[in-house]
């Protein structure tokens, strides 16, 4: 399954098993902070059932709208590092891009 956005492309690798993301991969072009939060989110969801990862991602949209708790915003480990793109709009587009192509990909 593949999901293209402009010049960013993300795709799901190997078999889904009861719903487990097993395995999954990015190939594409980007500012240092899409690829650095796909590289994070990619490290977060492998091995996560398909229904925690979705929930990862929602959790990480609602950081990044400033709408997250401290508690929440710890639940996300090294995508945490990520939480003070809200303050900076031009960027938001960038760190999302990655968590909301997971989403339309595993939502299919």
């Amino acid at each position: 399954m593949q999901f293209l956005s402009e010049k960013w492309e993300f795709a799901k690798g190997g078999a889904a098993r009861d719903d487990l993301v097993e395995g999954a991969l990015f190939v594409g072009d980007g500012c240092a902070i899409s690829q650095a939060s796909a590289d994070i989110m990619l490290g977060m969801i492998v091995g996560k059932q398909k229904d925690e990862a979705l929930k990862l991602g929602e959790l990480f949209l609602k950081m990044i709208k400033g709408e997250a708790t401290e508690d929440e915003i710890n639940t996300l480990e090294e995508a945490s590092a990520l939480h003070d793109i809200a303050h900076m709009p031009a960027r938001v587009k960038c760190a999302v891009l990655g968590w909301r192509a997971l989403r339309e990909a595993l939502q299919r």
